[in-house]
């Protein structure tokens, strides 16, 4: 971790990567720039200058350093900018690279990616991979080195400007961007890559260009037979837009809508009228979409579960046109969106009594503690655990359609008595929970006796005549969690002394309330 080129902190690893022998003798002299070479302490320090003003990761690269000793170290390095105390730093990770491999490794990354890779130096290649070599009319990599020289593929009218491009970048004076090339193979046929060129060391020690290169001659092919058919491809576009179901529309360089069918007029609230006026869009969401595209300098972008001016959630792609326009399309998910709504209240409620169960009890309670220490606040919580007492019994006699009714009305007696901030949960069978945020353990033993005396009154009809009625009774077990008393009490140790003292309420006749803290004192 460094700040200006200043250590601010080093692992073992990396200070006898160095040629310290450890972190206190590394820090004794922070100064990172006695490990870079001279000619690259300029280019060093403006790196970290705009690191340290940026965010997020920005990179490997290969470097080499200078030991204390004077060797070279080649490493692979990334870079990421990070807060330290308060302020931006760097954060530098590193691993060794044998000087003697690099190619090798290199190879072994790229040699068979579809991307083609080329390092090249004073227009000459040090380095191909088979793509590029493919690329560029040469069967594989190992024939294309036996003539390394790349500026026989340059036009001659594109030479100079070519040579120059070059020179800035290994220079250090340009960043390397991506641009589009047209090269003539030595058999003569025309090829077109869209590059991205970029400043290394190579292993010699030497700056080099890595040119990442794209095979665009069929996309280049197609938009010269579209520009050549234009006006009378816009009328069978506009018929295709129309007939695809999902929403799409074309939108000119000024982000107008030039052409749309009826899903997107749908979604992006066109607003009827006469046949004859032209409709009305809301496409904010769509200009603030293209001017982030824009400013990352990328020709499209995504939007994922975007509201839509109808109401709608929906899935936003666009992607740049040659004339600066773009192309627009978004996919209706709301009912997508509803169904995973649908599954995710089934995996967290008890579908006889909807009520939460374990799994959405414990989603909840760590939602509400984020929130709380969010807030800044202290997290605490009364929890109330009850067991109908002889529910066995009411199933035994009555059927269990009369015990899933009983089981019902105590979920419904329980919500109306509570809070909407309090949960209610059906632990399994005749069990149930309660989670009181916020509240002491007073406040919790006054519910706990509310909730008994509402459960004593409940009522349920049996028999064909429905003038006999089942009523019950629940055993409590009571206590708090969370920050109590120098102690932190976790949900699942509160729910293990309130399950305790349940048993406890059991055990001393039923019908009853029984208190227990983590400490174990036990209070009717």
């Amino acid at each position: 971790m460094h700040r200006d080129l200043t250590a601010v902190y080093v692992n073992d690893a990396y200070a006898k990567m160095l040629g310290r022998k450890d972190v206190k003798d590394f820090m004794s002299e922070p100064d990172l720039r006695q490990y870079i070479p001279p000619s690259f302490h300029y280019e060093a320090a403006k790196l970290v200058a705009e690191f340290q003003e940026a965010t997020g990761f920005h990179g490997w690269k290969k470097v080499y350093n200078l030991r204390t000793d004077g060797t070279p170290v080649w490493m692979e390095i990334s870079d990421e900018t990070v807060e330290w105390a308060e302020e931006n730093a760097v954060l530098t990770t590193a691993q060794l690279i044998d000087n003697g491999t690099t190619a090798m490794q290199v190879d072994h990354m790229l040699g068979r990616s579809f991307i083609g890779v080329m390092v090249h130096r004073d227009m000459t290649a040090l380095y191909v991979n088979d793509a590029f070599a493919r690329l560029m009319g040469a069967d594989n990599a190992s024939a294309f080195m036996e003539k390394p020289d790349i500026l026989r593929f340059i036009p001659d009218a594109d030479r100079e400007r070519a040579l120059k491009h070059v020179a800035d970048i290994l220079h250090g004076e340009r960043e390397g961007e991506r641009h589009r090339v047209r090269d003539v193979l030595d058999n003569g046929n025309i090829v077109w890559r869209d590059l991205t060129d970029e400043r290394i060391l190579w292993h010699d020690g030497r700056p080099a260009i890595l040119t990442t290169a794209h095979d665009v001659r069929e996309e280049v092919e197609m938009n010269e037979a579209l520009m050549r058919t234009k006006a009378g491809l816009e009328e069978a576009v506009t018929e295709v837009i129309r007939m695809v179901p999902s929403a799409v529309a074309m939108l000119d360089i000024r982000q107008n809508v030039v052409n749309y069918n009826r899903e997107f007029a749908r979604l992006f609230g066109a607003e009827s009228g006469n046949s004859d006026d032209a409709p009305v869009f809301d496409i904010t969401i769509l200009r603030e979409m293209y001017d982030a595209m824009i400013k990352s300098g990328h020709g499209h972008a995504n939007n994922e579960s975007v509201r839509t001016p109808s109401g709608c959630h929906a899935d936003i792609r666009m992607n740049l046109m040659e004339d600066g326009g773009v192309m627009v399309s978004a996919l209706d998910i709301s009912s997508h969106k509803r169904k995973e709504q649908h599954l995710d209240a089934l995996a967290s409620t008890d579908p006889l009594t909807g009520a939460l169960n374990r799994r959405g009890f414990e989603s909840a309670v760590s939602r509400l503690r984020e929130i709380r220490q969010l807030k800044g606040k202290v997290w605490q919580f009364g929890l109330v655990v009850l067991d109908v007492d002889y529910f066995k019994y009411v199933n035994d006699t009555y059927g269990h359609s009369v015990g899933d009714r009983v089981l019902e009305k105590i979920a419904v007696t329980l919500r109306q008595a509570l809070r909407d901030d309090d949960l209610v949960v059906r632990l399994g069978g005749e069990e149930f929970a309660v989670l009181l945020p916020s509240a002491t353990a007073a406040v919790t033993k006054r519910i706990a006796e509310r909730l008994a005396t509402m459960i004593r009154a409940i009522e349920i009809p049996v028999g064909n005549s429905g003038d006999e009625n089942v009523t019950i009774t629940a055993s409590f077990g009571v206590t708090v969690g969370g920050e109590l008393r120098g102690h932190f009490v976790e949900l699942e140790q509160a729910m293990l002394t309130a399950d305790r003292a349940m048993y406890a309420a059991k055990e001393a006749g039923r019908d009853c309330i029984k208190f227990l803290t983590f400490d174990d004192d036990i209070d009717s």
